[in-house]
C-alpha cells in the first residue's frame, strides 16, 4: 500500500475523476470541477495509482493551513471502488493530520466504520434518502399515513408544480430566506454555487422545480436539484412562509418523486440535524444514510486555545 500526499498541482484530474466515477460511494461533491469551484484550495491523498482518493479542502489563517467544510458541499472523505479496511481508512486520516494540524470537516457515508483513535473525534450526521426506480403508484402505496394525510389536505389548494430553468432566481431566494440560518455562507459561496449550477445545467444535470398558487400569482416553494448517475441531490430547497402554512413542500416532494419515480436513482434529501427539518425528511425517507463529521486539533498549546 502506498499513500501519497499530492498538492493541487500534482493531481491528475483525469485519473481523479475516473476514480470518483468508479467509486462505490461516488458523490457529486468529489468531482474535480465541484471541488475546484466550491473550495478555496484543495490537495489530496491518493492510494497507489488512484485506487482510492481523499480531497483535502483547506484554508490558511495566521499562516496556519487547516481543513474545513465548504458551503454547498455535504460530504467529502475517502472514495474507493472496493471497500477499504479500517486500517487503511485510519491511515488516510493519519496522513492528513501530518500535513494539517487542525481539521473539522465531513467524511462520507462509507467512511462510517472509522473509530476515533485518540487524536480525532467523530460525530454522525443525518442524511435521509429515498430509493426511486419503481412506478409511482407503488411508491404512493408505501407512503406513511402521515404523508398521505398531508397530501390529501394540500389537494384543496390546487397548487401548480412548475418546471423552470432559472436557477439564479432560486439561489437568490434561498439566500434571502435562509441568510440568518446560514450565517457562515458568504457572498463568494453563493457566487461559486451559481458557477456550479451553470456548469451542471449545461450538462443537463440540474433541475429547478417550483410550487405556485393556483392563480399563478405567488411562488410558494422551489428547489435546485443536481444529478449524477446515482443520485438526485436536494441541494437548495426553499419554502416561503405562506407555502409552509399550506404544506407546499409536501406537494413539491411528492411531485418530484412522481416525476423521477422510475429512474434508478436515490433521492438524496441532504440532511438534516435540525429537528424540524429532520422530522420532515425522515417522514419521506426510506433510510437514514448517516455520515461522519471529523475533528482534530493538534496545534501547539497557545494556538490551540484560539482554534477550539
Amino acid at each position: 500500500m502506498e499513500l501519497n500526499y499530492l498538492t493541487y498541482q500534482q493531481i491528475n484530474k483525469a485519473k481523479w475523476d475516473d476514480c470518483i466515477n468508479k467509486s462505490i460511494n461516488k458523490l457529486i461533491y468529489a468531482e474535480s470541477f465541484y471541488l475546484d469551484t466550491i473550495s478555496d484550495n484543495w490537495d489530496a491523498i491518493v492510494l497507489n495509482d488512484y485506487d482510492a482518493v481523499m480531497p483535502l479542502i483547506w484554508k490558511k489563517k495566521f499562516g496556519i493551513k487547516y481543513l474545513y467544510q465548504p458551503a454547498f458541499l455535504q460530504q467529502a472523505g475517502i472514495f474507493f471502488s472496493k471497500q477499504l479496511s479500517n486500517e487503511v481508512l485510519q491511515a488516510f486520516i493519519a496522513t492528513a493530520s501530518q500535513h494539517f494540524k487542525f481539521g473539522e470537516f465531513t467524511l462520507n457515508y462509507l467512511n462510517s466504520t472509522l473509530n476515533p483513535d485518540g487524536f480525532f473525534t467523530l460525530k454522525k450526521r443525518n442524511n435521509f434518502i429515498f430509493q426511486l426506480g419503481i412506478a409511482y403508484d407503488n411508491i404512493f402505496k408505501e407512503y406513511s399515513l402521515y404523508i398521505k394525510q398531508r397530501l390529501k389536505r394540500v389537494e384543496k389548494f390546487q397548487l401548480q408544480y412548475i418546471v423552470n430553468k432559472d436557477f439564479k432566481n432560486s439561489i437568490n431566494i434561498y439566500k434571502k430566506l435562509y441568510k440568518d440560518r446560514l450565517p457562515d455562507f458568504k457572498k463568494k459561496d453563493y457566487d461559486n454555487f451559481e458557477i456550479i449550477c451553470n456548469y451542471y445545467f449545461n450538462l443537463n444535470r440540474l433541475f429547478v422545480r417550483e410550487v405556485w398558487s393556483t392563480d399563478g400569482n405567488a411562488m410558494l416553494a422551489c428547489v435546485v436539484l443536481l444529478k449524477d448517475e446515482n443520485r438526485l441531490y436536494n441541494i437548495a430547497s426553499s419554502i416561503f412562509p405562506e407555502g409552509k402554512k399550506i404544506l407546499a413542500n409536501y406537494f413539491l416532494y411528492d411531485n418530484i418523486i412522481k416525476e423521477f419515480a422510475e429512474e434508478n436513482l436515490v433521492l438524496d434529501f441532504e440532511g438534516s440535524d435540525v429537528p424540524g427539518i429532520a422530522y420532515f425528511y425522515k417522514n419521506w425517507a426510506s433510510a437514514n444514510q448517516q455520515y461522519p463529521f471529523i475533528k482534530w486539533n493538534l496545534l501547539p498549546a497557545p494556538v490551540k486555545l484560539i482554534k477550539r
